[in-house]
């Protein structure tokens, strides 16, 4: 047997190769494909791998020794290139027995692809699978956009991109903040160490404070971890708002009550792992029971997508009314975000791509939310 690794822009063309070199027994391995950083679902380029093979049984001992098609162009041995009709260069129109091919490959990451209608289809469903959208919802936005157009378009992509683009907007909700203001007087921050609870309050407080001319006042449950008070407490001095500490829920309540002049009193809570949520479980339930607080749920843009979920679904105690989203500067593919906005039905509230107070934190509409975690331009 005749093994040998095909590499090119795209699963198709990788396939189309090893099926021109190796003929129409060739039996495909594995595929592989690797994003290109930030790539555009609309047609970003990706570095896409097939290993095939075909049963040398049959071939003479000088074929099977002979250097492979791309060894011997590089070497100066080059043989002739396959020929068609005319002596023209033969290339296959034909993408059905290429579709085929694709839709029966054996993967061990998951189900099988889709079956797929066209090349365009087959094209953005790569695409949205590399930006690490889940297979089963890349395979329902194609659907969903295939049946609102009509036959005919089908097969073209910018219309079939635009029609992901709208089945994208009616999977997920949009916020319920108007120019990016909260929607309740009390917000809190809640979710794991490290994902930038501290520095998200600080932005939106910049941007209350100081652009909406809101009166605003910091708190927070954070006693345990080093620095912590010390980190919220500068923010508040370098923009002249009240501060305050509440280590216990009852604290906290009171504060609420006793601040209900201020326009807006934003809470940066203690993190934990969310594999152990017994140190903050009191806090957890006070916020869950809390008719007062609007609750946002910080996730890190560069957390695994399995993590993601793992973290979702265990601060899902304190009944989160919105996920956001930071670090959207540190990752190059965003379909997790849209995994779990599509899967919670949580709508977003602010994304952070730095570190800048406030200029990095942004409140998006609906057509902002589907360019930026489907990295379309």
């Amino acid at each position: 047997m005749k093994i040998k690794t095909f590499c090119a822009g795209t699963i198709a063309e990788a396939l189309r190769s090893a099926k021109e070199e190796f003929g129409q027994d060739a039996l495909i391995l594995s595929t592989k494909e690797t994003p290109a950083r930030r790539a555009s679902w609309f047609g970003g380029r990706t570095k896409a791998e097939v290993v095939a093979a075909v049963d040398t049984a049959c071939e003479s001992e000088q074929d099977l020794f002979a250097p492979s098609r791309d060894f011997a162009a590089q070497s100066g041995f080059a043989e002739p290139a396959l020929r068609g009709r005319n002596g023209i260069p033969r290339i296959d129109e034909d993408y059905s027995e290429m579709r085929r091919a694709l839709y029966s490959l054996t993967r061990a990451s998951g189900p099988l692809p889709p079956p797929l209608s066209d090349a365009a289809a087959c094209e953005i469903y790569q695409d949205l699978v590399a930006n690490e959208v889940s297979e089963s919802l890349a395979v329902k936005l194609l659907d969903e956009a295939q049946s609102a157009l009509a036959p005919e378009a089908r097969g073209q992509r910018p219309a079939l991109a635009k029609a992901v683009t709208d089945a994208a907007l009616r999977l997920i909700r949009t916020g319920t903040t108007c120019e990016g203001l909260p929607a309740r007087k009390a917000v809190a921050f809640v979710g794991p160490t490290g994902v930038g609870k501290t520095t998200a309050a600080a932005k939106l407080a910049a941007r209350l404070a100081l652009e909406k001319r809101k009166k605003v006042m910091l708190i927070t449950t954070d006693t345990h971890r080093i620095g912590a008070v010390e980190q919220l407490k500068t923010y508040a001095g370098l923009m002249g708002l009240p501060f305050r500490v509440a280590a216990q829920p009852s604290e906290l309540q009171r504060a609420i009550l006793e601040q209900s002049q201020r326009d807006y009193i934003l809470i940066d809570t203690t993190g934990c792992g969310q594999r152990d949520l017994a140190p903050v479980q009191d806090l957890m339930r006070f916020l869950q029971e809390s008719t007062l607080i609007e609750r946002h749920l910080v996730l890190s843009a560069n957390t695994k997508p399995l993590d993601m979920q793992e973290i979702i679904d265990r601060f899902g105690v304190c009944d989160p009314d919105h996920l956001l989203f930071t670090k959207l500067d540190e990752t190059s593919t965003f379909g997790p975000i849209f995994n779990e906005l599509v899967r919670t039905q949580k709508p977003l509230s602010y994304v952070a791509d730095g570190q800048r107070v406030p200029e990095d934190l942004h409140a998006l509409s609906g057509d902002q939310i589907v360019d930026i975690v489907l990295n379309a331009h």
